[in-house]
C-alpha cells in the first residue's frame, strides 16, 4: 500500500522533472543532446543577452566563458548555474527540444530573464516550453511573472487555474504571490486557511508503521516550512497570538530551529522578524525552493520504487537545480543555503558548497552552523587543523546553543582531538535541562568515549542517557555502544535490541541492530545469522545489513560468500567510506590469500577515520597481517529463505 503512495507522489512530479525515461527509472543525470550521443558537451558559447548578475555569484571565480562539464550534474556540483543558463540558451538556439531536457533548460532560462527583469523574454520561454502557456511549467512559474509585472490578482487567479500540486503547495504559491507584492493581509488570510487544512501532527520518531504515519513523514518538511511562512507574515502584521501559535507548531516539527527561536525572541520584544520582506523576485525564489524539496523527494522515492542501487552524486538533479536557482533569487533563505551546501558537500562538490556557504552573512543566525559545515568540508580534505579552528570559532560564538557546541565537539572527535571533544560535550551537557536533550548529549559523549577507545566511560554515559530517555534513537545507540562491552554489558544491549525488534519486526534497521549485536559473541551467532538473512531479504540495498550478513558468513568460515556480500556492501555505500566495512573486506581477502588486496582495504579503512580501537587493530594488521586463527568452516544454519549468494552476480 505504501508503495502505491510513493508511486502517486512520483507521478505527480512528472511535469517538473526531466529525470524520467520510458523505463520509469530516474537516471543519474539529465542528458544534454551531446551527452545522449556519448559525446562531451561542446564548449558553451555566448547566446542571447548577458547573464543576470544574480545567477553568476556562485560560479567558479575567473571561469572562462567557454568552460565545459561532462554533464549538467557536474556543473551543479560546482554550483555553476551561469553555465547551465549558457548551455540552455545554446541548446535552445540550435533547436534541441528533447522532452526530458526541456524542463531543466526552461527553468534556467526563465530564471535568468526573470532576475534581469526581461519579463517578455521570460514569458516567451514559457510559451516555448512543453505544453506552452497552458503546460505544467507555465502553471507553476507564470503566476510569479504576472506578479512581477504588477498583475498580482491575475497571478493568484493563474495559480487557481493551473496548479495541480498536492497541498499545501497551491496555497503556498498564492500566499507567496501576495507576500512578494507586499499585500500581507491577503497573504496572511491564505496562510491561515492553509494551516486550518493541514495535519499538524508531527511524524513519529520511529519508522512509519502505517499509511498515515508514512504520509506525515513525507510531508513533514513541507508542512513545517509552510507554517513558518504563515508565522512570519502574521508576525510582521503584529498579530502576536497567531504568530506565536504558528511558530510553536514549527517547533513541534523541528524543536531546535534557531530561526524560530530568534523570531520568538523578537516577537516578545515587539520587533519585526529578522528576515527581510519578500519582493516579487525573492518570492519566486522561495517558490522554487518549495518546489525543489518536493521534486527531490519524488525522485528519491522513484529510485526506491525501481530498486536502483545508490549512486555517488546528487539524489535529484532537477531538485538541486531548483534549489540553487531559488537561493540565487532569494538570497536571504539561509536555512536552505545550509541544506544546499550540505547536499553538495556530501555528493563530492566541496568547492561548490564552499561558494554557496560563503554567501552566508557573518551576523546571520545560521552563521555558526555554516562554520560547522565548513569544518566538515575541511575534515574531508584532511585539513584537521583548519576544521578544529572552525569548530573552536563555533564554540566561542555559540552562546547557549548547546546543539552547536555538541556539533563542534563532534568535529573535534572526528579530528581525533579527544582532549577537546569530551570537554565540549560536557559543556553542552551543562547547558541543557530537558531530559531528552540531556539524553542526546550523553549519547553523543558516550559515542565520543567509544571512539576514543574508553568503553567503560561510554557505557556509563549510555546507561545515564537510557535512564532519561527510551526513544528509538537512544535505544539504537544504546545497542551500538553496549555490543562492545563485557558479557553483562553485551546482554543488556541485546535485551534492549530485542525490545526494539519486537515493536517492529519488519524493520531492516532494527533487524540489523539485533542481528549484528548478536553475532559479536559466539553464543549469539546462529540467531544473529538467521535474523540477518531476514533483514537482507527486506533490505538488499542497505549496505549496513548486507555487511552484517557478510560478516556472519565470515564467522562461519564461508569466506567466498562473505566476500560477495561485503564487496556489495562497499559498492552500496556511496557516501563517505565506512572503516568497519572496509576492514571486514580486508580480513576476508586475507583469508582468501589475497594479501595485497587485503592490505589495500585496510589502508583505505585507516584513511576513513576509524575509532581508536579499530585504528590500533588496522595498524597491527598492516604491520603483521592477521595473526589470529581463521574461523573454522561450519555448517550454516538452515533458514526458511533462499540459499545464500555464492557469487556477487547472484546478489
Amino acid at each position: 500500500m505504501i508503495r502505491w503512495a510513493i508511486l502517486a507522489v512520483s507521478v505527480a512530479v512528472g511535469a517538473l522533472s526531466p529525470a524520467y525515461a520510458q523505463d520509469d527509472k530516474a537516471p543519474d543525470t539529465v542528458p544534454t543532446a551531446a551527452a545522449q550521443s556519448d559525446a562531451v558537451i561542446e564548449p558553451a558559447v555566448d547566446q542571447g543577452p548577458p547573464p543576470s548578475a544574480e545567477l553568476i555569484v556562485t560560479s567558479p571565480p575567473n571561469a572562462a566563458p567557454n568552460r565545459t562539464y561532462e554533464t549538467p550534474e557536474a556543473a551543479l556540483l560546482e554550483a555553476d548555474i551561469d553555465y547551465l543558463v549558457r548551455e540552455a540558451r545554446r541548446a535552445t538556439a540550435r533547436g534541441d527540444s528533447a522532452d526530458e531536457v526541456m524542463p531543466l533548460w526552461t527553468f534556467a532560462i526563465f530564471a535568468d530573464d526573470f532576475a534581469a527583469g526581461r519579463y517578455d523574454s521570460a514569458r516567451g520561454t514559457l510559451r516555448n516550453a512543453p505544453g506552452g502557456l497552458e503546460g505544467g511549467l507555465a502553471d507553476m512559474l507564470e503566476p510569479f511573472l504576472l506578479a512581477a509585472e504588477g498583475q498580482v490578482d491575475r497571478g493568484v487567479e493563474r495559480v487557481n487555474e493551473g496548479n495541480s500540486l498536492p497541498a499545501p503547495l497551491p496555497d503556498v504559491a498564492r500566499a507567496l504571490v501576495f507576500e512578494g507584492a507586499g499585500r500581507l493581509p491577503e497573504a496572511a488570510a491564505v496562510y491561515a486557511q492553509m494551516v486550518e487544512g493541514l495535519d499538524l501532527t508531527p511524524p513519529p520518531d520511529a519508522e512509519p508503521q502505517n499509511m498515515e504515519e508514512f504520509e506525515r513523514a513525507l510531508g513533514a518538511a513541507r508542512v513545517a516550512h509552510s507554517v513558518y511562512r504563515a508565522a512570519i507574515v502574521h508576525h510582521r502584521l503584529g498579530r502576536t497570538a497567531d504568530a506565536r501559535r504558528f511558530y510553536n507548531v514549527v517547533l513541534e516539527f523541528a524543536p531546535r530551529s534557531e530561526d524560530v527561536q530568534e523570531n520568538l525572541r523578537r516577537l516578545d520584544a515587539g520587533q519585526q522578524p529578522f528576515e527581510p520582506t519578500l519582493t516579487p523576485k525573492s518570492a519566486a525564489g522561495r517558490w522554487m525552493i518549495f518546489l525543489s524539496e518536493f521534486v527531490t523527494q519524488a525522485e528519491m522515492l522513484a529510485q526506491v520504487l525501481s530498486s536502483q542501487d545508490p549512486q555517488r552524486g546528487l539524489s535529484s538533479m532537477s531538485g538541486t537545480a531548483l534549489l540553487q536557482i531559488g537561493l540565487l533569487l532569494a538570497p536571504d533563505a539561509n536555512d536552505w543555503r545550509l541544506y544546499a551546501a550540505q547536499q553538495l558537500a556530501s555528493s563530492g562538490g566541496e568547492s561548490g558548497a564552499e561558494r554557496i556557504i560563503a554567501l552566508m552573512p557573518a551576523d546571520d543566525v545560521f552563521a555558526p552552523d555554516a562554520d560547522i559545515l565548513r569544518a566538515g568540508i575541511q575534515l574531508r580534505r584532511d585539513d584537521d587543523a583548519a576544521a578544529v579552528a572552525s569548530a573552536e570559532r563555533v564554540v566561542a560564538r555559540a552562546g547557549d546553543r548547546w546543539a552547536l557546541v555538541a556539533a563542534a565537539a563532534d568535529i573535534f572527535r572526528q579530528a581525533n582531538r579527544h582532549d577537546l571533544a569530551i570537554p565540549a560535550y560536557s559543556s553542552a551537557l551543562g547547558m541543557v535541562e530537558d531530559p531528552e536533550d540531556r539524553a542526546d548529549v550523553l549519547g553523543y559523549r558516550a559515542y565520543a568515549h567509544r571512539f576514543a577507545g574508553d568503553i567503560p566511560a561510554a557505557v556509563t554515559d549510555m546507561r545515564a542517557a537510557y535512564e532519561l530517555d527510551q526513544s528509538v534513537d537512544t535505544r539504537l545507540l544504546y545497542v551500538s555502544i553496549m555490543m562492545d562491552g563485557d558479557q553483562g554489558v553485551w546482554r543488556d544491549g541485546i535485551q534492549v535490541a530485542r525490545g526494539l525488534f519486537a515493536e517492529q519486526p519488519d524493520s531492516v534497521l532494527r533487524l540489523n541492530a539485533l542481528g549484528y549485536a548478536l553475532i559479536q559473541r559466539p553464543e549469539g551467532l546462529e540467531e544473529g545469522y538467521r535474523l540477518l538473512w531476514r533483514g537482507f531479504n527486506f533490505g538488499q540495498q542497505d549496505y549496513a545489513v548486507v555487511d552484517s550478513l557478510g560478516w556472519a558468513y565470515y564467522l562461519y568460515g564461508h569466506f567466498e560468500e562473505a566476500r560477495a556480500l561485503i564487496e556489495r556492501a562497499v559498492s552500496l555505500n556511496v557516501g563517505d567510506p565506512n572503516a568497519e566495512v572496509l576492514d571486514h573486506l580486508g580480513d576476508i581477502y586475507w583469508r582468501l590469500n589475497r594479501r595485497d588486496d587485503a592490505r589495500e582495504q585496510w589502508r583505505q579503512a585507516l584513511a576513513a577515520d576509524p575509532d581508536a580501537i579499530r585504528r590500533r587493530q588496522l595498524e597491527q594488521k598492516l604491520s603483521r597481517g592477521l595473526t589470529a586463527s581463521a574461523p573454522r568452516v561450519r555448517e550454516l544454519p538452515r533458514v526458511d529463505l533462499p540459499e545464500g549468494p555464492r557469487q556477487r552476480d547472484d546478489l
